[in-house]
């Protein structure tokens, strides 16, 4: 098991980084939160599932990650294998679209029976406005995945495009990097643009 560095603390905690945990925050604060029911059938590729998966296994392997982070033209990065990753997945979470209430909003494109693309109809207002997964033809894991999210309110606005890309090991696919980049902006205020990518020592 990685050793934890002495940037451990800061990997949650650095000022830039603390920044995108607002972010998470105010993401959620402004998102539907109703859940889908487990027994349901999913109407949509099941990202949640994985992405629940992925943060399982990660609380127990512990790798080691190199993230770095840009606000406004600030760069800072870190390194740790103490990571909460439940919390720093969450905005992939949050990407899902398997909601009862999202179930006629989306418009479906299938250009190859490893590719799922997901657009908002235009008549909907949902916070996932694109979502793109792209598997594996043998195990149907998500090689890829790309979404853009967005929260406004009278307030508030935010843009997220969030990415992340799996690499095979022993015979699984696993979450090897991700990145999140886009803007955050106040009523009255210049918006603040961000840029954190991160990867994952398996």
């Amino acid at each position: 098991m990685p050793q934890q560095t002495n940037h451990a603390k800061s990997f949650i905690k650095a000022p830039v980084l603390y920044f995108f945990a607002f972010l998470s925050t105010a993401m959620l604060a402004s998102c539907d939160q109703q859940a889908a029911d487990d027994n349901e059938v999913k109407r949509y590729f099941d990202l949640k599932g994985f992405v629940e998966n992925q943060i399982v296994y990660l609380n127990e392997k512990k790798p080691l990650a190199t993230k770095s982070a840009k606000l406004d033209g600030e760069l800072e990065t870190v390194k740790s294998d103490a990571i909460d990753w439940k919390k720093e997945l969450e905005l992939f979470i949050q990407a899902d679209i398997n909601k009862p209430s999202y179930a006629q909003s989306y418009d479906v494109t299938r250009k190859d029976s490893s590719t799922y693309e997901y657009r908002l109809k235009e008549n909907s207002d949902l916070p996932v406005r694109y979502l793109k997964i792209v598997t594996d033809t043998t195990v149907k894991s998500p090689t890829k995945v790309m979404a853009t999210l967005l929260s406004r309110n009278r307030i508030y606005e935010s843009e997220k495009q969030i990415e992340f890309t799996c690499q095979k090991k022993d015979n699984l696919l696993q979450i090897s990097a991700y990145s999140v980049k886009g803007y955050q902006k106040l009523i009255f205020m210049e918006p603040k643009r961000f840029e954190i990518s991160a990867r994952i020592g398996l």
